[in-house]
C-alpha cells in the first residue's frame, strides 16, 4: 500500500464553518476541498448551479459520464451512474456514451458527446462540433454545456491528482443548493 498523498480533514476535526459545508455534501470531495483556504463551499456551489441551470438531467449525466470516461475518474462514475439511470439510461446508453460510440447515439446526444469529446481532448471543440451541437442547443445551452464539463474535469483532476479514496457510500447532492445560497450570502 502506497502512502497516501494528503490526510483528508477528520469530521471531528473540522471548524464550525467546515463542518456546515461537509453536511452539503457529505464525501471524501468535500474533506478533500476542505484543504484548501476558501474554495469548497464555492467549489459545491458551483455543481449545484448545474442542478437548477438550463440543462435537463439527461443532459448533464451525458456530459458528466463523457469526462468521467475520459478523465478515469472512478468517484465521478460511481457519484453519476445512479443520476444517469434515474435519468432513463440503462448500461447500452452508458457505454455508448463512455465509449463515444456516436452511431450508437441519438443524434442530440452523439453531437453532445462528440463537443464534450473535443473540449476533454484538444482542449476546444472543433467547428465541426460546435456547430453540429448548435443544430440541438441554444447558445446559452453550450455555454453552461462547457461549463459543466470543465468543471467535471477540475473535479476529476483534483481527486486524481490527490488521490482521494471513493467514499464506501454514495453521497447525496440533496442539498448542494444550500452551499450555493451560502456562498452568495
Amino acid at each position: 500500500m502506497s502512502t497516501p498523498r494528503v490526510t483528508l480533514t477528520e469530521v471531528a476535526d473540522m471548524t464550525p464553518d467546515q463542518r456546515a459545508v461537509y453536511e452539503k455534501f457529505e464525501s471524501n470531495l468535500t474533506r478533500a476541498l476542505l484543504l484548501t483556504k476558501n474554495s469548497a463551499a464555492a467549489h459545491l456551489a458551483l455543481g449545484g448551479t448545474f442542478t437548477v441551470g438550463l440543462l435537463p438531467l439527461l443532459d448533464r449525466e451525458v456530459i458528466v459520464l463523457r469526462v468521467a470516461k475520459l478523465r478515469d475518474s472512478e468517484f465521478e462514475r460511481l457519484l453519476h451512474y445512479p443520476l444517469a439511470r434515474k435519468a432513463g439510461l440503462d448500461d447500452t446508453g452508458i457505454k455508448a456514451i463512455e465509449d463515444a460510440l456516436y452511431d450508437d447515439l441519438p443524434a442530440k446526444q452523439a453531437a453532445l458527446v462528440r463537443y464534450v469529446t473535443d473540449c476533454m481532448v484538444d482542449h476546444k471543440a472543433s467547428e465541426e462540433a460546435f456547430f453540429a451541437l448548435r443544430e440541438h442547443y441554444s447558445q446559452n445551452e453550450i455555454a453552461e454545456i462547457t461549463h459543466l464539463a470543465g468543471h467535471s474535469a477540475m473535479t476529476a483532476m483534483y481527486l486524481a491528482s490527490l488521490d482521494i479514496p471513493l467514499d464506501e457510500g454514495i453521497a447525496s447532492w440533496g442539498r448542494l443548493t444550500e452551499v450555493q445560497d451560502q456562498v452568495k450570502g
